[in-house]
């Protein structure tokens, strides 16, 4: 936004005259500067009107016609030269050289000063700013009641109309959702470089092959529904740029409105879940909430535990992930571990939804998944997936561990013997839990890793990621809470069984 030199040459109160350098008369001033240094240059940032009388101009033809030229090269809009002075007229060497670069050499007479100049360059742009608030609080409730009717295709057109340039949305993985006008494709320019990293800028403006182009981000909180393009054959002044930043605002609380509904739907499917891995909710009631959601549950369920990293965000990435194909999310942190629900039969597999969360996580989990069971059986496949998870983890596994791979599952998948099971781990394991509870150790996962590793110090150090004495003085710590010899086959063979009935994220 600037005050275009034929505007000032209007103003018959400043009695402006030109001199030279008519083809730059398209030129808009956006400040005016007076200054008589002999190289103002390198103060200079361009698109300025320099006020000056001439006072140190040099005496050489050729350096005045220099001059000019440096002006010119720093990109001031024009020059206005004050005679009466210094100079009782304009001097031809600046006049030469000003219309040789097409630089504006305008005229100021001895009875206009400077400061009347700057003042009606200084009010002008107050106008155009004044003037462009009122033009965008007229533009933003059109573009609102375009949202309302039209969605991001409305807004994107109303945005485009109104700042006479190309818009484009782009979603999250860049593929344009709407344009217009209809056809505009996806910009080329610096702005786009690195559009996608984590730490991507809110906005970003840079010029490409199709011209200016100005990106904002289209998010709401931590979450980016897209990027929104706008492209002009011009410089973009603030009120493109308000007017940008409304569009992107509205096109996000476009996307946003599914997002919400989902949310609450998952609040109320996890609240379900709770009731259902509890086994406090009749199979009848269960089975007509999942099926009124569109869950399958004609084949079974099994029960999907994530370990690692913050369970709430794994929650998330799953329930995105699902969402793609088209399940409900049924999930809920217990202990330090996402648990999902998954339908048994179904073509989604628990490694491809473990991969995709992992993918839009950044981050490293541990998955363990349960055998399948009836809708009466919830405890039980919890407790079978967390200590899938836990065995996972302690592996170090990339893939899902399904608990049917684990050494006793036939044993805890009969009621009569998981009862006795539950109460020898209680019995058991009980005061290693208690242990660690109290003193921030992990003492269960350690006797895990140990016994899964076959008591092979190395191998099960390096699983930690702790060194071998610090092991050994965990075993040691166990075996003294214990009574027990694990030097013992029985007791170690005793003691796995123990803990393939416990919940091993930690008693739900």
């Amino acid at each position: 936004m600037g005050v275009p030199l034929t505007w000032l040459l209007r103003r018959q109160e400043l009695r402006l005259s030109l001199v030279a350098g008519r083809s730059g008369l398209h030129r808009e001033v956006v400040w005016a500067h007076s200054i008589e240094l002999a190289d103002p240059a390198p103060w200079l940032a361009g698109g300025e009107l320099v006020l000056t009388t001439g006072l140190r101009l040099p005496t050489s033809p050729g350096a005045r016609a220099d001059y000019i030229r440096r002006l010119a090269k720093a990109g001031v809009a024009a020059v206005g030269f004050g005679v009466g002075l210094s100079h009782d007229q304009v001097p031809e060497e600046l006049a030469e050289a000003a219309e040789e670069t097409g630089l504006v050499l305008l005229e100021v007479p001895l009875p206009t000063p400077f400061v009347a100049v700057t003042k009606a360059v200084m009010e002008r742009l107050a106008e155009q700013q004044y003037e462009g608030v009122v033009q965008a609080s007229r533009i933003q409730p059109r573009m609102t009641r375009a949202a309302l009717h039209g969605g991001a295709q409305a807004v994107v057109r109303e945005l485009a109309v109104s700042t006479g340039a190309s818009v484009v949305f782009l979603d999250h993985e860049g593929k344009a959702r709407a344009a217009h006008p209809p056809g505009t494709g996806i910009p080329q320019a610096d702005a786009f470089t690195g559009a996608h990293a984590p730490d991507e800028a809110a906005s970003a403006v840079s010029t490409g092959p199709d011209g200016v182009v100005a990106l904002q981000q289209v998010r709401v909180g931590p979450r980016v529904h897209g990027r929104l393009a706008l492209v002009a054959d011009r410089t973009l002044t603030p009120v493109d740029h308000l007017l940008l930043g409304h569009a992107a605002s509205l096109i996000a609380l476009e996307a946003e409105k599914p997002l919400h509904l989902r949310d609450e739907q998952n609040r109320v499917n996890a609240m379900l879940l709770r009731m259902l891995l509890d086994g406090t909710v009749e199979a009848a009631a269960a089975l007509d909430h999942l099926t009124d959601a569109g869950f399958p549950v004609r084949d079974g369920i099994r029960v999907l535990a994530l370990r690692g990293g913050s369970p709430r965000q794994a929650l998330q990435a799953v329930g995105e992930e699902l969402a793609e194909r088209g399940l409900p999310l049924f999930g809920r942190v217990y202990d330090g571990c996402a648990a999902v629900l998954l339908p048994a039969g179904h073509g989604i597999t628990a490694q491809t939804v473990t991969d995709g969360a992992q993918a839009r996580l950044r981050a490293r989990t541990w998955a363990g998944l349960s055998t399948v069971h009836h809708l009466t059986a919830g405890p039980a496949a919890l407790t079978e997936a967390l200590n899938a998870a836990s065995i996972a983890h302690a592996r170090g596994s990339a893939d899902v561990v399904g608990f049917e791979s684990l050494a006793g599952h036939l044993l805890t998948g009969v009621p009569e013997t998981r009862k006795l099971l539950e109460s020898l781990a209680e019995a058991r394991l009980g005061p290693l839990a208690t242990y660690d509870a109290g003193n921030g150790t992990d003492l269960l996962a350690s006797l895990r890793t140990f016994l899964e590793h076959n008591g092979q110090w190395e191998a099960a150090s390096t699983a930690l990621g702790v060194h071998r004495h610090t092991l050994r003085s965990r075993v040691g710590r166990v075996q003294s809470l214990l009574g027990a010899d694990l030097d013992s086959a029985h007791v170690r063979a005793e003691l796995l069984l123990a803990l393939s009935a416990w919940r091993g994220c930690g008693r739900v």
